[in-house]
């Protein structure tokens, strides 16, 4: 089986090309790739399928490292254009893709500095919850960007240095019954960091959805509808820009390596 291997922000995917829709994976197949140390490693897979849609020419089949199935991945998405790109499945400046949460126009950035921006579409803001991490609670923020998110303010880079997160933080299960990605965060707009843990996956270097969540939610803080917000990962940095009518993400998206695996 051919494989790629990207990343966006250290956010990083396992991409199978399946160019004629004739390899649909287990769950136990996509672990497997995923895996560290038995498979190729990922924090997730992208699998590049036609799309059925007839806005889109390719299907983003995204799934976590556990094999679960999510609706959306930000930092995904912009590898998977970048991947069309290389291969030239596709043509810039703009390719629509399909995802499971719609259609989402990825653009070349312009200035020649490789980054992609993509239209997440608005983000659904929800109730206000809370997590706990080792039997600290925070408050938080209910966020949708097509898959769910829990936003929660801390209150500086010692206490979100010190977090805990290999493990899922205790959530509201009732309010998100299918999981949550958990964003802790620290800073103000137009500037902040966060940390994530993301459901099926575990503490990433960055989550393209949770940063687009974060960066809605500073800039509500801040009393602003609009805007742009910085928002730091451990792997690099997304800027999120918050319209009238949508919501962007710019960053980066690489293709490192390419090759075949015996499944």
């Amino acid at each position: 089986m051919e494989f790629a291997k990207g990343h966006g922000t250290g956010n990083d995917f396992v991409i199978v090309p399946d160019l004629e829709d004739a390899l649909p994976l287990k769950d136990a197949q996509v672990a497997l790739l995923c895996d560290r140390r038995f498979g190729i490693g990922g924090d997730g897979l992208l699998r590049v399928a036609p799309s059925d849609d007839p806005a889109a020419a390719w299907f983003m089949d995204y799934r976590n490292a556990d094999g679960s199935i999510a609706e959306m991945c930000g930092n995904g998405v912009r590898v998977f254009a970048r991947y069309l790109l290389e291969k030239g499945l596709a043509e810039g400046p703009e390719i629509r893709v399909a995802t499971r949460a719609g259609i989402k126009t990825v653009t070349v950035a312009d200035g020649g500095s490789g980054e992609l921006r993509v239209d997440m579409g608005s983000a659904a803001f929800g109730p206000t919850s809370q997590a706990s991490v080792e039997g600290f609670t925070w408050p938080g923020q209910a966020v949708s960007m097509g898959n769910p998110h829990l936003v929660c303010q801390l209150g500086d880079d010692a206490e979100l240095e010190a977090l805990e997160l290999f493990h899922q933080p205790r959530y509201d299960a009732a309010l998100f019954p299918d999981g949550v990605n958990v964003e802790f965060v620290v800073g103000t707009a137009p500037h902040v960091r966060m940390r994530v843990h993301e459901r099926g996956v575990g503490e990433t270097a960055s989550c393209g959805t949770g940063a687009c969540a974060v960066g809605a939610v500073a800039l509500r803080h801040a009393g602003l509808e609009t805007g742009t917000c910085k928002v730091d990962v451990p792997g690099g940095t997304l800027t999120i820009t918050v319209t009238e009518d949508t919501l962007f993400m710019t960053g980066p998206a690489v293709i490192v390596a390419e090759g075949a695996f015996r499944l």
